[in-house]
């Protein structure tokens, strides 16, 4: 598998499937997702290293294995929807998000799919 096609498959977008069968911690209150950004961010996905920017304003810019696109990222009631312009070819992606430890993680059915942390140390 390439990375443009595991990116697309399973990236930052992996956030946006529901949340289902969260054990440990109860999805964040729209308020708290929101207060992410701006900031910078590592994230894990299906055994990939990501990194991202997202911006106050709602424009995010993700890095991967030399690749970098561009998108937009806004809450939907208590969802975060994030959409770029080449890995999910534009198309938002939202869920819900819960903390567990320093971690900030997206669950579906089939177990974890996202986990991202903060890099910078200013939380604005």
């Amino acid at each position: 598998m390439n990375i443009r096609t595991a990116l697309a498959a399973s990236l930052i977008v992996a956030s946006t499937l529901p949340l289902a069968g969260l054990a440990n911690a109860a999805p964040l209150a729209r308020s708290e997702v929101a207060k992410l950004f701006p900031g910078q961010f590592e994230a894990q996905v299906r055994g990939y290293r990501v990194s991202f920017t997202g911006a106050r304003g709602g424009s995010i810019t993700g890095f991967a294995y030399g690749q970098q696109d561009t998108g937009r990222w806004y809450m939907q009631g208590a969802a975060l929807c994030v959409s770029f312009d080449k890995w999910t070819r534009g198309e938002a992606k939202c869920g819900r998000i819960s903390r567990q430890g320093g971690w900030y993680v997206a669950k579906g059915t089939d177990g974890e799919l996202l986990k991202f942390r903060r890099t910078d140390l200013a939380q604005k």
